[in-house]
């Protein structure tokens, strides 16, 4: 028999399986509260469980549990974690202070079936989608680890792509946003995809509520196409397209993500495609300079080229934000740290 896996379900899909299994309905709220507020995946140790229960439980449902293998802070206080699978395969999450705010970066797939040129995650190739519970529990784990043991803000721009993995990737933002559960609000979730057209049209209908990014990197299809081999089954004008449809509430922007490397795509030229691009829907843009790795031959711009790209944007009328790496001391970008461990 195939036990179902209590951190996959939501409060009212754990009340459904726990009235089917014969159990009052406030055992619901008993064990969401182990699970999602105490942190504790062992039937056996949800003591305020009739032992008759916890044998029960042990028999038809099972908890994801997440093994920390590496933890790692760097100098500005971020947390890097890599977690082995029960399958002995790795993911990443990463928790970043920020003033009052502790974002998690969230992963959604071990390694990507994308092949960004930019990324390390993708030269790992790609592994499986993680469930809807392995990608809820990065969260229930960065809780135990934060300061003040919340956490306020969620991304999912960790390793894999957020839309190939859609079905677990909604389930899991609905218990990540089900008020029983206060795991994090809807309006404090982020979702970043390299450009997956129809995952973002069906997301508008599934889940729309979540804040959109979307990682560009290049206005030129061709320079777009050897970049991100996604933009020769979605180009931009496309990808566009779904972006323009996704349903904003008033005064909410789509956040364009673009990573700026030397040579490829920092010219004045593509500071101009780029401003003709961000006015196709509400937007707001995010620079950020590319994080050096060996095991790709990109560079990093310097400082005056990126801040010459943001004011040719900012002339023409573009919100732009220079975002700088956090947690470089510590191999916080994604893949970096996954790459140590076998796998």
């Amino acid at each position: 028999m195939n036990r179902i896996d209590l951190k996959q379900l939501t409060s009212g899909q754990t009340l459904d399986f726990i009235k089917k299994a014969g159990e009052k309905p406030f055992r619901a709220g008993q064990i969401r509260k182990w699970l999602f507020e105490n942190g504790v995946s062992d039937f056996n140790k949800m003591t305020n469980l009739s032992k008759s229960l916890r044998s029960r439980l042990n028999e038809i449902a099972t908890v994801t549990d997440l093994k920390e293998e590496i933890s790692l802070e760097s100098e500005d206080g971020t947390l890097k974690f890599l977690y082995r699978l029960d399958d002995g395969l790795f993911i990443e999450s990463v928790l970043i202070p920020d003033g009052k705010r502790m974002t998690l970066c969230v992963s959604t797939q071990v390694g990507c079936k994308l092949n960004c040129r930019f990324c390390l995650t993708g030269l790992a190739g790609f592994k499986r989608d993680l469930t809807a519970g392995e990608i809820v529990d990065q969260v229930i784990k960065a809780r135990g680890k934060a300061d003040g043991g919340r956490v306020t803000n969620v991304v999912l721009m960790g390793m894999g792509e957020p839309l190939d993995n859609f079905k677990n990737t909604v389930q899991a933002l609905k218990i990540m946003t089900d008020p029983d559960f206060r795991l994090v609000g809807v309006r404090k979730i982020t979702l970043s995809t390299a450009g997956v057209a129809p995952g973002i049209d069906l997301l508008a209908q599934e889940f729309p509520k979540v804040k959109l990014a979307v990682s560009l990197n290049t206005c030129d299809d061709a320079v777009r196409d050897d970049m991100m081999p996604i933009n020769r089954k979605y180009p931009l004008k496309t990808l566009a397209s779904s972006l323009a449809r996704f349903p904003l509430p008033k005064g909410r922007r789509i956040t364009i993500e673009y990573v700026i490397i030397s040579g490829i795509n920092d010219s004045d030229e593509d500071a101009e495609k780029l401003k003709r691009f961000a006015f196709k829907f509400p937007s707001k843009i995010n620079l950020i300079p590319y994080n050096e790795c060996q095991e790709i031959s990109y560079a990093r711009p310097s400082r005056r080229a990126v801040e010459r790209f943001a004011d040719i944007l900012i002339s023409g009328g573009h919100s732009v934000f220079i975002r700088e790496s956090r947690g470089s001391d510590i191999m916080a970008a994604c893949g970096q740290l996954r790459k140590t461990a076998k796998t």
